[in-house]
C-alpha cells in the first residue's frame, strides 16, 4: 500500500513539533521548525543509520554552514557565524552556540514511514514538497537561502541561560563583526 501525499502532508504539518533531541531512530519524512515556530523545510531520512535523530539533531544542527544542513546554515549569523572550516578557538565558540540556540528553540515533527515502504521515500518527499505552500520550503532552495538575521533577544537569553562567561562573550562578539553583512 503505498502512502497518499496529501495524506502525508496533513498528518505530518498537524503534529506538535517536539524538541530535536527527542527525535527517534526512526526513519521517514520530517518538518523542520524555525525559532518562530513556522515550518522551514520538508526533508526525508534518506540512507541516515541514525534516522530522524542523526539527521536532523546531528546534521541539520551540527553539519556544515553548506546549505545542505538547514539550521547550520539558517542560524549562521551575527554572534552564531562562523566562516566554513574554520577552526578557529572563537569560530568554534560560535558554532557551539549556533548548535545550543537551535536545540533549545528549534522543533521538527516527523512521520515514521514503515521500511516496506521506504523505497518510495525519494518520490514522497518530492510529492509532498508539491503540495506544501512556499514558505514551509524556504529552506530547501536548490539555491543558497540567506541566513536569517540574529535572533538577538532569544541569544541573549541563550547566552544567560548557558552562563557564557566574559571570555565567551568576547569571542562571540568577534565573530559577529565577521559576519558579512554587519
Amino acid at each position: 500500500m503505498a502512502l497518499k501525499p496529501l495524506d502525508v502532508f496533513r498528518e505530518l504539518t498537524a503534529r506538535e513539533p517536539v524538541a530535536l533531541d527527542a527525535l527517534p531512530y526512526d526513519h521517514g519524512i520530517y518538518a523542520l521548525y524555525d525559532h518562530t515556530g513556522l515550518i522551514r523545510y520538508i526533508g526525508i531520512t534518506k540512507n541516515d543509520k541514525y534516522g530522524f535523530h542523526g539527521r536532523i539533531h546531528g546534521r541539520h544542527v551540527g553539519g556544515s554552514e553548506g546549505r545542505s544542513h538547514k539550521f547550520s546554515h539558517a542560524y549562521n549569523t551575527g554572534r552564531m557565524w562562523r566562516a566554513k572550516k574554520d577552526d578557529s578557538a572563537d569560530a568554534l565558540q560560535a558554532k557551539a552556540l549556533r548548535r545550543a540556540f537551535a536545540r533549545r528553540y528549534c522543533r521538527a515533527a516527523f512521520l515514521v514511514v514503515p521500511s516496506t515502504l521506504s523505497s518510495d521515500l525519494a518520490a514522497l518527499e518530492l510529492a509532498v514538497q508539491a503540495i506544501a505552500p512556499a514558505e514551509m520550503l524556504a529552506w530547501g532552495s536548490k539555491r543558497s537561502f540567506a541566513p536569517v538575521p540574529e535572533p538577538t533577544s532569544l541569544v541573549d537569553a541563550l547566552l544567560d541561560e548557558l552562563r557564557y562567561t566574559p571570555e565567551q562573550h568576547a569571542a562571540i562578539r568577534r565573530q559577529a563583526a565577521k559576519c558579512p553583512g554587519t
